[in-house]
C-alpha cells in the first residue's frame, strides 16, 4: 500500500499490524556528478520495489527527504536539518502512525548521516511507547554488503558517498542525472585521524570535491540489480516483522 494515494478512509480500513515503512533519507551534495537528492532517489526506488514485493504487508509513506547533512552544509544544494530537529521530525511521524494503531515500523534508511539520530529514534520510541504494543526497527535501504560485494567491481571499497555503488543506482533510475563527464575518484584526505579515535568532520575537510570512492566502474545494469538485492532483503525484513508475535503472546 502507498500512503501517498489511499484516502483517509481506506488507511482506516488497514490491519493495524500491515509494516509501516518510513523511507528517511537527505539533500545534499554528491561530488561532482550525481545530484543533490541522490539519497531520496535511491531510497523511494528501494521502497517502491519493496511494495511491488509484498504489497499487502506494507505500508509505505512518503521518503522524508530533509536529513541530517550538516557534514555536507559548506556545499551549496545541501539542505540539512540540525540533530534535534531531524529527530523531532523522524518522531512526530512515527508518532502519528502509532496514534492512528499502527503497532509495527520500520525506518528504511538511505542515508549514513541520519544514522546516530535513528538509533536515539528507537531508544526514545521505546521509552514513549514501551507499553503500547507497537514495535520499531530500522535497517539500512542497501542490500547486505555480501551480496552487493558479488556486483560490485570495487567490492567493499565501491559504495563511499557518490562511489560506485550509488552512481550505478541513479544510472539506473535517472540515467539523465550523472553528469558521465565528471565522473572522478575522491577519497577521504586522511581516514581516521587518530587511530581508535572517533570523531566528525565536514566533507570538505575530508575530501577533495565531496566524494568518497570512485563512481567510474558505475554502469545502470549493476544499479538494477543492485536496486533489486537491495529490495528483496528490505522486502524479507518486512515479512519477517509482519509474522512477529507481540511479546509475551507465546
Amino acid at each position: 500500500m502507498i500512503l501517498a494515494e489511499m484516502t483517509s478512509p481506506e488507511i482506516d480500513a488497514l490491519p493495524r499490524d500491515i509494516v509501516v515503512l518510513i523511507p528517511v533519507a537527505s539533500c545534499e551534495q554528491h561530488s561532482l556528478h550525481l545530484p543533490v537528492f541522490t539519497d531520496s532517489l535511491i531510497g523511494g526506488e528501494v521502497a517502491r520495489r519493496v511494495h511491488e514485493r509484498c504489497p499487502n504487508d506494507v505500508l509505505v509513506l512518503p521518503v522524508q527527504w530533509l536529513g541530517y547533512s550538516q557534514h555536507h552544509i559548506r556545499y551549496p544544494g545541501t539542505l540539512s536539518a540540525v540533530s534535534e530537529t531531524h529527530l523531532l521530525m523522524m518522531m512526530d511521524i512515527v508518532a502519528s502512525m502509532v496514534g492512528h494503531g499502527f503497532k509495527k515500523i520500520l525506518i528504511q534508511n538511505s542515508h549514513g548521516g541520519n544514522g546516530a539520530n535513528i538509533s536515539t529514534l528507537l531508544q526514545r520510541l521505546m521509552e514513549r511507547f514501551g507499553d503500547s504494543g507497537a514495535e520499531f526497527y530500522s535497517r539500512w535501504a542497501w542490500g547486505g554488503s555480501e551480496r552487493l560485494n558479488q556486483i560490485r567491481e570495487l567490492g567493499s571499497k565501491g559504495s563511499g558517498h557518490a562511489g560506485e555503488t550509488e552512481t550505478s543506482m541513479i544510472l539506473a533510475i535517472r540515467p539523465e542525472l550523472v553528469r558521465t563527464d565528471r565522473l572522478d575518484a575522491d577519497g577521504e584526505r586522511d581516514g581516521m585521524r587518530v587511530p581508535g579515535a572517533a570523531s566528525y568532520y565536514r566533507f570538505d575537510q575530508r575530501t577533495q570535491h565531496g566524494g568518497v570512492g570512485d563512481p567510474r566502474p558505475a554502469t545502470a545494469e549493476k544499479g538494477e540489480r543492485m536496486l533489486d538485492v537491495s529490495a528483496d532483503e528490505v522486502a524479507a525484513s518486512v515479512l519477517e516483522i509482519r509474522a512477529l508475535r507481540p511479546f509475551g503472546s507465546g
